[in-house]
């Protein structure tokens, strides 16, 4: 009889335990593991979300792992043991969440991106992509990641910090342009003037035809010593100072400001956007031509001309395509 008295609690603990350590089957569960938040309140968290049975299992791993428990938005989905559970907040596999930036995409832009998608808040964002701190921890001479961060698509979790998008990023930058950053010696341009060019050329033309002939045209009026005299530096600058309302005016053209190419001579102080490989590559392989000025045609394209008069020519048809 005191045999059986003893055998019947150790069954029922014995039970407990292959029930708690039984899988849940679960459909797309989503979780959030706040930051700092204890293990035995992160094991009844699981519990009440019904990702674990009970919270004993969750506790026996971690009391046997000794793990670090990552904070973050995680899925569980279809039949879930509990050290799965653990082993997936243990080594951070957080939901992702795709997220795209398109070519000639600014630093604010994807700040907006990012907080859209709630990955990072944008003043977050800004505050570390505008920092020089950040820019010569890459090794860059300039003063933001302003260009460094290639457009493209990508997956991130959200609550991310701003310094792992931005080293996603540059790496990103730095793999993809590989090839193209072979032929930067032999340019006569360093690094930082040749995204810089690239992001102009970005902003300047959406049409692949034109990019060679844009860069010519920027390439030769540096060799001249001419204003570059390029809209895009001026709505960059108006975004800096937090102004730009979508409307670009001739009294704009007079904002002193250093990335306003109509005032002052030579390249702006950084990139102003971040610019695609087509527009990398025509920065580095400018048309051999001898134009010095273009204008929009009304139809979505350029046209280009050498010598003032014809540019004079060539606005006048521009606004009689307007009327």
């Amino acid at each position: 009889m005191k045999f059986l008295k003893f055998l019947i609690p150790l069954s029922l603990v014995f039970l407990f335990l292959i029930y708690s350590f039984l899988p849940v089957r679960l459909d797309k569960k989503t979780v959030e593991i706040p930051y700092g938040m204890p293990s035995t309140q992160m094991a009844l968290y699981l519990y009440r979300e019904g990702v674990i049975r009970t919270p004993l299992s969750f506790l026996f791993i971690h009391m046997i792992k000794k793990g670090k428990l990552e904070a973050g938005e995680y899925e569980f989905d279809g039949l879930v043991f509990p050290w799965e559970v653990y082993k997936k907040i243990q080594y951070g596999f957080r939901k992702l969440y795709r997220i795209t930036v398109p070519e000639g995409s600014d630093l604010y832009d994807i700040a907006k991106i990012l907080e859209e998608h709630k990955i990072c808040k944008a003043k977050d964002f800004l505050e570390y992509a505008l920092s020089p701190k950040t820019a010569e921890k890459y090794g860059l001479n300039t003063f933001s990641m302003e260009g460094f961060l290639f457009p493209d698509t990508y997956f991130f979790s959200k609550n991310t910090h701003p310094l792992t998008v931005i080293n996603t990023m540059y790496r990103n930058f730095l793999r993809k342009t590989k090839s193209l950053r072979e032929n930067l010696k032999s340019s006569g341009m360093s690094l930082e003037e040749w995204v810089t060019i690239a992001s102009l050329i970005e902003k300047e033309t959406a049409l692949e035809k034109e990019k060679p002939l844009v860069s010519a045209v920027i390439h030769n009026r540096l060799k001249k010593g001419m204003k570059l005299q390029i809209d895009p530096t001026v709505i960059y600058a108006m975004k800096r100072r937090n102004i730009w309302d979508g409307k670009l005016s001739a009294k704009d053209m007079e904002i002193k400001d250093p990335y306003n190419t109509y005032l002052y001579y030579g390249l702006p102080p950084t990139p102003i956007c971040n610019p695609g490989l087509s527009s990398l590559e025509s920065a580095l392989k400018p048309a051999k031509v001898d134009y010095l000025y273009f204008v929009a045609d009304g139809n979505g394209g350029h046209r280009f001309s050498s010598t003032y008069s014809e540019h004079l020519a060539n606005v006048r048809l521009y606004k009689s395509a307007k009327k």
